[in-house]
């Protein structure tokens, strides 16, 4: 027999919950075949068979959240089936699904196999949670999943019918009128990392480019090139060689450790991190080496990270080692933002929408496509005159000073 384990995908991942179940009991896979699919702070992936074999028994449910290493389904062959069926069932891994239901054992011993789960709750490690949250007795629900198994939704339910009468005594933080819910894996992170970035000490600088050159360059190389080139394209590769310029933008500051004294990290080359917008939340995949790359490379590149990162298909390693990072709500219609430092990183560039301004030229006025640049920096790290003197260049760098590398 083998079991399926939740893989340990990345040094900072401790738990993953389950997304969909693409296999039942008695299916033949083979090796390589999709099980599962799980999500994880970092992003989904599959979890595949490691071996041919019959999948003898799925210990979870989907909404489950388990610890890396939890056993999620196991393999064997239909001799296996039989002697799973005749094991008594524990308190630390009650099966969901079991061959067990094909089997003479539980088919002759009906009164047995219920005596066997008797001693127990069976509800899904979400639903237990939000019980918690809601002040619902596991006692008091029914429950609809497999083999009676307590779901999320069946907590949900009871607390929707308790809540009119309990209007007055609201519990675990929730008011009258109000629900609580588990926040999603990539939620949780995104919390945790903005809490340790909010403890920081950072500041921000903004500069407004005149964007004129930039859109005719964006144009005149998609024209030219073998990929059409967006802003954030050019964006990217003018910020490597910014940080290239001035290398303290990219390194980050590292805590003392048992009694030494707190050091600078310095990473070769220019890693950029792309904030990107997803359903499960923000994440930031990162372009490496971004300063070696034509605009060519760097466009497809930023395509197939946001894309992976938008079908929650990044992997751990995709989204780890950023030198600085970019971020954009122009297509949002936002004129300027702060955006907060990545923890890890010492510098982020927060761009706006390029909208027309009138500005003084020449002893007169003129209108002009600008964009607001913001970029935010540790002051453990750099000093307000070295960022903007970076900030500066990164100006004089759009505004016609870049040889762009195609």
């Amino acid at each position: 027999m083998t079991d399926v384990v939740l893989p340990q995908s990345g040094l900072e991942v401790s738990e993953g919950t389950v997304v969909t179940i693409d296999v039942a009991v008695g299916d033949r896979v083979a090796e390589g075949d999709r099980l599962l699919e799980v999500e994880t702070d970092k992003a989904m992936s599959d979890v595949v068979a490691p071996s041919a074999g019959i999948v003898v028994s799925i210990e979870v449910e989907v909404g489950d959240t388990l610890p890396v290493g939890a056993t999620l389904v196991r393999l064997g062959e239909p001799e296996d089936a039989a002697a799973t069926a005749a094991q008594p069932s524990s308190d630390a891994g009650q099966p969901v699904a079991t061959a067990a239901a094909a089997s003479p054992v539980a088919a002759t011993n009906p009164a047995a196999a219920e005596r066997r789960g008797a001693h127990r709750i069976r509800a899904a490690p979400l639903a237990r949670r939000a019980a918690a949250d809601l002040g619902v007795a596991l006692e008091d629900v029914k429950g609809t999943g497999p083999r009676g198994r307590i779901t999320m939704r069946d907590v949900e339910r009871v607390a929707g019918e308790r809540r009119p009468a309990a209007a007055g005594h609201p519990g675990n933080g929730a008011s009258a009128g109000e629900r609580l819910e588990p926040l999603s894996a990539t939620r949780r992170t995104v919390a945790r990392r903005m809490t340790e970035s909010a403890l920081i000490p950072q500041f921000s600088l903004h500069r407004d480019v005149d964007a004129d050159w930039l859109l005719a360059e964006k144009e005149r190389l998609s024209t030219a090139g073998p990929a059409r080139i967006g802003v954030n394209d050019l964006l990217v590769q003018a910020l490597a060689e910014m940080v290239a310029r001035h290398p303290d933008l990219g390194s980050s500051y590292v805590e003392a450790e048992n009694g030494g004294r707190p050091q600078l990290r310095r990473r070769d080359g220019v890693h950029v991190g792309l904030a990107v917008a997803t359903e499960r939340g923000l994440l930031v995949p990162v372009i490496a080496r971004a300063h070696e790359r034509t605009l060519a490379e760097l466009a497809l590149e930023r395509a197939r990270l946001v894309g992976a990162a938008r079908e929650g298909r990044l992997s751990g390693e995709e989204m780890r080692g950023a030198s600085i990072s970019l971020s954009s709500l122009a297509s949002f219609g936002v004129d300027r933002f702060n955006a907060m430092l990545n923890p890890g990183e010492s510098a982020i560039l927060a761009v706006g929408r390029t909208s027309e301004r009138v500005v003084p030229r020449h002893r007169g006025f003129a209108v002009v496509p600008t964009m607001a640049l913001t970029m935010t920096l540790d002051h453990r790290v750099v000093d307000g005159a070295a960022g903007a003197q970076a900030l500066a260049e990164l100006v004089d760098l759009l505004e016609g000073g870049m040889t762009w590398r195609v």
